[in-house]
């Protein structure tokens, strides 16, 4: 014990005899934004006398004067912030703002906009933070090459509290990388207005104390300077170069410029010691000669001599021309149906059931659009190898109840050559529903035999509901077709009349859709199907080119820590045949196996979380436990990564290995294996779930970190394995508050519906993409059983032109109960698959389902134009637009976290098809 207080008294004697040097940073300025509602984003107050901090809704920027610290080393820079009255803060987020900002004069909070705003940098010119249509987020807390960082806050007496800041904060401030700092609340469920006094106030201002070492460099040598033409990156109206820049020893940061203008800090990236920075520009002149100049900028603000390098920039993307066949249709005549009894329909439309007109919002598309797929004489179809064609039939019987009908069809014969048998004609009654207006509506393909009788007797519809009946025709273009025309006949009987006979004519162009999906339909589904064989379920979205995810996969365990050891029998047995392709040896993709699979872990597998495994010692509430528990956690739990036992990450990574290991072993190669943590720990009250992180949709900032945490344990533990075969994903509905916080931890991430619903979105998950590496997905909702089922194909279609590789609707398993009530039986999402014990049949499929294949087989089309001609999505983009009016909206009343948020407009039939076939002539260049 003496040894011990002896030490601690010479200790103190050193730290007075050398007391550091301290300087105080005064704010000069600041104001206080908020993005919790529209009506807040273009409002001020910079001249009010408190700022607000309030989760990612209402935040901060405030400028200080670093002069005092010039040319000095910093040891330690702390902030301090005076509170306005009660808070519940805890993380504060502090970061780097990489726009000059203007104060403004507005005294009172939520003012008319003057100066900075969260939509402006300043208001009063609208001059941006970032590009065009960008916000505050879009400057701070890692997005737009801010520095960021995160410290709990500690409380001092008469309100003070101080945060331990980065030297990189104030040097940043010195080196003019900045203009002041941003801060914000870490955030938790209270969602609590937590007031500071601002620089307005004379007794509470914000300041920073600093203590100081030594002298910093004076100067710094030279960057070597490269630009070259970067073809890859240019746009439609504009050239693109890159930049390399040489390491330079204490560099803190680069000033560039292009042809004299400054180039804004917000797309300059930081030196890293020893690497080459390099960035794109990619609004230049195409084709213009251009001039860089580039300074290096040391942490004390000394500046080496400037390099400079003229170039020419690339070439703008070329306007890509998809010429439209589609004859114009003539508004005065309409071809006459096949009979009275049966009307040609495309594919997708709904027909009502009482008196076989379309519904709602297709009644204008088939009006205009009729034909599509009729032309008075015959049935005329078009597509590619490996693709499904279709059309429907409207029966009706006058005023009669339709009661039963029969259809066959003949081989579709070429003038010479192998046939497309009859086994490649798909049948299917479609079965009425109610929708979520109460009303009957078509919605489930029950397939059915050629030359059966189908009985239509439905006790649930009374006869005024029962006058016409809506028939589906798939028509299968094999693999091994020979190009050209196919002609066969379809006859259709109603009540056991007369056959009505439809010539059908397909034709087959020269090229072939893959088996591997390029783009995914992703049914998303929180249980394994409980009603049968759940292989049916698989095989049947595997039949529509879509892709079944359920929640979860897990094998059995046994013993605890790194001694933990997998079980992998029933595994084997159950998923092996979806990961080689068994399950599907007979589907028309045969032996492809599926595309993508959950991994098992989450918070509670293969380690649960209990208070030895996790060190929180708060109240651990159950179902039905008050909110207020939840809030303690995010106020009192430890970080994550300090409160997780050795045993619960050693048993992560002996499963995580295993589960490489076994997967080599078998032959499991083919599918993306994805560790997602989608817990919320509202569910924790809500439904007993074990978890207290909220890692799906992320809000508040300790989320953030426990997503951060398990991404960077897994792809630390996957060590060489493939990135690509093991990805870390994240689901994330907000694009605009990711900054840097998962670069290089994750892998795939899905996006809400929101981030591919505005062009401000659109750039920064492009920025994601392009910086991080990260593959995009978008999910969300297909449309919903009121709506038309167009849309569904609008909204992949929208997603894949603005660089998403797949969709995921968010729910996509029925009950029973959805045969009568529709998506409405099942509490949420949609009921796009679900049992077909009524029918004689494994499961059945929502017509939706067909519409997620024709926009998947849609973008195959894109793909294939694409690999074969180079052109990028902006070009296809444009092309696309100028055929057909492709709109996303936002659903009034609807947040980023609800599911279906987003509403792609309805295109019609007509302008469909005249796409495919523009795309079809461009791949096979006739």
């Amino acid at each position: 014990m003496r040894a011990r207080v002896i030490g601690i008294a010479g200790l103190f004697a050193v730290t007075f005899a050398c007391v550091a040097e301290v300087a105080r940073l005064d704010a000069t300025a600041d104001v206080w934004l908020s993005d919790a509602n529209a009506n807040e984003r273009n409002t001020s107050a910079g001249k009010h006398e408190r700022i607000k901090l309030k989760t990612i809704q209402e935040m901060a920027a405030i400028r200080f004067d670093p002069s005092a610290v010039a040319g000095r080393e910093i040891h330690r820079a702390t902030l301090y912030l005076r509170r306005s009255g009660d808070d519940m803060l805890r993380y504060i987020r502090i970061s780097t703002v990489s726009q000059d900002w203007a104060e403004g004069d507005a005294e009172a909070p939520y003012s008319e906009a003057d100066g900075a705003t969260y939509e402006y940098a300043d208001a009063n010119g609208k001059r941006p933070w970032a590009w065009p249509g960008s916000q505050f987020c879009d400057v701070v807390m890692g997005s737009g090459n801010s520095l960021a960082q995160w410290a709990e806050r500690r409380e001092l007496s008469d309100g003070w509290v101080s945060v331990q800041i980065a030297a990189d904060m104030v040097y940043a401030m010195v080196a003019d990388d900045t203009d002041g700092i941003a801060i914000m609340d870490g955030g938790n469920l209270t969602y609590a207005n937590n007031f500071l006094y601002s620089a307005q106030s004379p007794d509470g201002a914000p300041y920073i104390e600093v203590e100081l070492g030594g002298s910093l460099p004076t100067e710094l040598a030279s960057p070597t300077l490269a630009v070259t033409p970067a073809p890859e990156a240019a746009h439609l109206d504009a050239g693109a170069a890159r930049v390399t820049i040489g390491p330079v020893e204490d560099a803190f940061c680069w000033r560039v410029w292009v042809d004299g203008e400054r180039v804004p800090r917000w797309r300059v990236p930081h030196p890293r010691s020893g690497e080459h920075t390099a960035f794109l520009l990619d609004d230049l002149a195409a084709e213009g000669g251009h001039a860089v100049r580039v300074v290096a900028v040391g942490a004390s603000g000394a500046l080496s001599d400037a390099v400079e390098e003229r170039f020419i920039a690339s070439v703008a993307l070329p306007a890509v021309s998809l010429k439209s066949l589609e004859a114009p249709r003539d508004s005065a005549t309409t071809p006459a149906p096949p009979a009275p009894s049966v009307r040609v329909v495309p594919p997708l439309v709904k027909i009502q059931p009482d008196d076989g007109t379309p519904i709602r919002e297709d009644t204008e598309a088939y009006a205009d659009d009729g034909d599509a797929v009729w032309d008075g004489s015959g049935v005329r179809l078009f597509g590619a190898r490996g693709e499904y064609v279709s059309f429907q039939l409207a029966l009706t019987a006058g005023d009669a109840v339709v009661e039963t009908l029969t259809v066959s069809s003949t081989p579709l014969r070429p003038e010479s050559g192998e046939e497309i048998g009859t086994s490649e004609v798909e049948l299917y009654r479609v079965w009425q529903a109610r929708n979520a207006d109460g009303l009957w509506q078509p919605s489930y393909c029950v397939p059915i035999e050629h030359g059966e009788v189908v009985e239509l007797a439905d006790e649930r519809r009374d006869a005024s509901q029962r006058r016409a009946e809506t028939l589906y025709v798939d028509v299968y273009l094999p693999k091994d077709a020979a190009a050209g025309v196919y002609s066969g006949e379809l006859r259709v009987s109603v009540n056991g009349g007369d056959a009505a006979a439809i010539n059908v004519e397909a034709e087959v162009y020269g090229f072939a859709l893959p088996d591997r999906l390029s783009f995914w339909p992703e049914l998303n589904a929180y249980r394994i199907p409980r009603d049968g064989d759940p292989h049916d379920y698989y095989r049947l979205a595997h039949q529509h080119r879509t892709v079944l995810n359920c929640w979860r996969w897990a094998p059995a365990l046994e013993g605890a820590g790194g001694d933990m050891q997998v079980r992998w029998d029933e595994y084997d047995r159950d998923v092996g045949p979806l990961l080689t392709g068994e399950a599907f040896r007979d589907s028309r993709r045969a032996g492809e196996p599926v595309d993508v699979m959950y991994l098992p872990f989450a918070d509670s597998w293969p380690t649960p979380l209990t208070e030895e495994t996790y060190d929180y010692h708060g109240h651990w509430p159950g179902r039905g436990e008050d909110r207020q528990h939840l809030v303690d956690h995010y106020m009192a739990a430890p970080y994550i990564a300090d409160a997780l036992s050795s045993e619960y990450i050693s048993a992560f990574l002996s499963v995580q290995q295993q589960f490489i290991d076994h997967f080599g072993e078998m032959g499991y190669a083919d599918t993306e294996m994805q560790c997602f943590y989608g817990g919320k720990n509202t569910h924790r009250i809500e439904y007993g779930s074990n978890m207290w992180w909220t890692t799906d949709e992320p809000y508040h900032w300790d989320d953030w970190l426990a997503l951060q945490f398990f991404c960077a344990l897994w792809t630390s533990g996957r060590g060489v394995a493939d990135a690509a075969h093991w990805p870390a994903r994240a689901d994330i509905s907000r694009p605009q508050w990711q900054g840097r916080v998962l670069d290089g931890l994750v892998d795939t991430v899905y996006y809400g519906a929101g981030a591919f619903g505005s062009p401000a979105n659109y750039t920064r998950v492009g920025i994601l993409e392009r910086d991080t590496g990260v593959k995009a997905m978008t999910y969300g909702s297909v449309n919903r059983d009121t709506e038309s089922n167009t849309r569904t194909v609008a909204w992949m279609l929208n997603a894949w032109l603005h660089g998403a590789d797949g969709v995921l609707p968010w729910q996509t398993l029925g009950s029973d109960d959805a045969l009568d009530g529709g998506d409405a039986a099942i509490n949420g999402g949609n009921a796009l698959l679900v049992p077909g014990g009524r029918f004689g049949v494994p499961v059945v499929a929502d017509m939706r389902l067909k519409a997620l294949r024709d926009g998947q087989q849609l973008i195959e089309y894109l793909t294939i134009l694409s690999e074969r001609e180079g052109l990028t999505r902006e070009q296809l983009r444009a092309a696309v637009h100028s055929m057909l009016t492709l709109t996303v909206r936002a659903r009034g009343g609807s947040g980023v976290d609800d599911a279906d948020s987003l509403q792609a407009g309805v295109f019609t039939p007509r302008q469909s098809q005249a796409l495919r076939r523009a795309l079809a002539e461009r791949i096979t260049q006739r």
